[in-house]
């Protein structure tokens, strides 16, 4: 059985890689669910659902198909499919082997402290919060990977490349021409590695220190495989009380002085005490009698605790002038989110969309955002803008939180407007030919108008809210150090939960404004290189005299 864990922890483990690395990017994130694995937690769907007042498939549905079988088998998923679960047992036995000691173990009673917190998520959840440090073992070790792992490999990957560029030139350039990697820049990378530490450190202590004593996911697996008939039977006739399987198990679900009891609520099945001896104990399908099966050490003043918790966590949500900052205007949520409070109920924070975004333009809020936001996804347009070809990240999000859009659909769905400040702008205060913000607007929201200065006649950008959808392509090019002269601010976004963002008139007014904005910009290329310098280009409609004014786009 033993073999067979080892087998199974290998086998999901490369999945769970697979999907993130290889599937996780432009084009297969359109068409395979590289997202996946998410969905085996009945916990994250459990939670998500009740904060969000709403069904969420198809994560619902894998999970009911997972509790259903953890009633069977009991905690199988903890000790044969788990990925976070395999790296720990790696860790654990090559690393942290000879640096743990008895005297070290925490006492059995801390494994309460998983319940307790497994309780507060659901009231939380309950009063529409989903707490940011979710800390379930996918979704963890997902952002893990994406904001430690991925960039890691991909600076390895580039030295190793120069390295090999070195001393085989033709080679180095035939590799960096297949492989041309890219390394993806966060926010966040010093909590992230403190989250690294308190899941995988904890082996110091303990075996599967983060599974017994702080999975939320492990403790609602607990109370689920209660009952499972999946459990571990004992030999009267071969056991000689040795207590090699209560000393071996590696979360002690079997007791120091009654070994032929069994907490199936602890145990995950692995195996490792049949393997010891097999006519001691062996695993098989019975009914679990009183007396020889026992269930999670969970009291009511432990379900209490965990309710109170969560209740007094509410004003850290609610009641909290935190809440209403959104860094100044500028906190842009990727196309396609949900209206905040359903994004943040829904959202796992757990990077996916970071992942496969091609720009790097998707960041993860810090806690400068506010607690309820941390970890999730943000625009950060001075990093990079948002490719207008480009939904993928409503493609690989697990629970709706972001939605699949089309291309069709996306040039419609605003998420801010870009604003320009004249007095940042090196061709409004300088006199500079600088129309980077132009050339680089897939939208045509920047129009501009031509000046008179001591120097001639200059073309100035300026820009048309109406067209702008917020992408942040012209802040991220603009030439400005520092802060940009043009900034995306979140005013004006357009998020909805169903539905189109723009009816069908609508669609085709805007399409209407985009081309004459295309063609007012070429037809002002030509009068300034032509008939510019003639009197009566003052009275032109796209000269600053004689106009009306600039767009509410623009800043004085």
């Amino acid at each position: 059985m033993r073999k067979i864990r080892i087998c199974s922890q290998i086998f999901f483990l490369l999945v769970f890689t697979g999907l993130f690395f290889l599937f996780n990017k432009n084009p297969h994130a359109y068409s395979l669910e590289s997202e996946a694995f998410l969905f085996l937690n009945p916990l994250s769907a459990l939670i998500t659902s009740i904060a969000s007042r709403a069904l969420i498939m198809p994560i619902v549905a894998v999970s009911i198909v997972l509790i259903l079988m953890t009633m069977v088998m009991g905690r199988v998923f903890c000790g044969f499919m788990c990925p976070l679960g395999s790296l720990i047992d790696f860790l654990d036995r090559f690393l942290f082997t000879k640096m743990r000691h008895e005297k070290r173990r925490p006492p059995r009673f801390f494994k309460r402290t998983k319940y307790v917190y497994m309780i507060l998520l659901i009231v939380l959840a309950v009063l529409g919060i989903t707490f940011p440090l979710f800390i379930d073992p996918l979704s963890t070790l997902t952002k893990i990977f994406t904001l430690v792992v991925n960039p890691v490999l991909k600076i390895i990957g580039i030295d190793l490349i120069r390295t090999v560029s070195i001393f085989f030139p033709a080679a180095g350039n035939n590799l960096y021409s297949h492989y041309p990697l890219k390394v993806p820049l966060f926010y966040g990378s010093v909590l992230t590695l403190v989250l690294v530490l308190f899941v995988f450190v904890g082996g110091f202590w303990d075996r599967r220190f983060f599974c017994q004593y702080m999975c939320p996911t492990g403790a609602f697996y607990g109370l689920v495989s209660r009952f499972a008939l999946f459990r571990r039977k004992t030999n009267d006739m071969g056991c000689n009380s040795c207590s090699r399987c209560a000393r071996s198990c590696p979360v002690r679900a079997i007791p120091d002085k009654d070994f032929k009891v069994t907490n199936v609520s602890e145990c995950i099945t692995c195996g490792i005490c049949v393997g010891l001896k097999e006519s001691c104990s062996s695993f098989h399908i019975g009914i679990p009698f009183r007396g020889l099966v026992s269930g999670p050490d969970l009291k009511r003043r432990h379900i209490l605790t965990g309710a109170a918790g969560g209740l007094l966590m509410i004003p850290v949500f609610r009641a909290t002038a935190v809440g209403k900052r959104d860094d100044h205007g500028r906190l842009v949520r990727p196309p396609g989110s949900l209206p905040e409070d359903k994004f943040l109920a829904r959202c796992l924070t757990c990077g996916e969309c970071m992942k496969v975004c091609p720009t790097n333009a998707l960041q993860p809020c810090t806690f400068t955002d506010g607690l309820s936001r941390l970890y999730t996804p943000k625009v950060v347009p001075r990093i990079a803008g948002c490719e207008e070809k480009c939904s993928l990240c409503g493609y690989v999000c697990p629970t709706g939180a972001i939605r699949k859009i089309s291309y069709e659909e996306k040039r419609f769905a605003k998420i801010g407007t870009a604003v320009l400040d004249r007095h940042r702008c090196l061709a409004w205060e300088q006199n500079k030919e600088c129309l980077v913000c132009d050339e680089v607007c897939p939208y045509n929201a920047i129009e501009f108008r031509i000046v008179d200065t001591v120097k001639g006649k200059f073309k100035v950008p300026v820009v048309n809210q109406d067209l702008c959808l917020g992408c942040g392509l012209c802040e991220q090019h603009c030439p400005v150090f520092d802060t940009a002269a043009i900034v995306v601010y979140k005013f004006g976004e357009n998020r909805r939960e169903h539905g189109p963002y723009a009816n069908e008139w609508q669609k085709k007014d805007i399409l209407e404004k985009r081309k004459l904005s295309d063609s007012r910009n070429m037809e002002g290329n030509n009068i300034l290189g032509g008939v510019a310098s003639e009197p009566g280009m003052n009275g032109h409609p796209y000269s600053a005299e004689g106009s009306s004014g600039f767009s509410d786009g623009f800043l004085e």
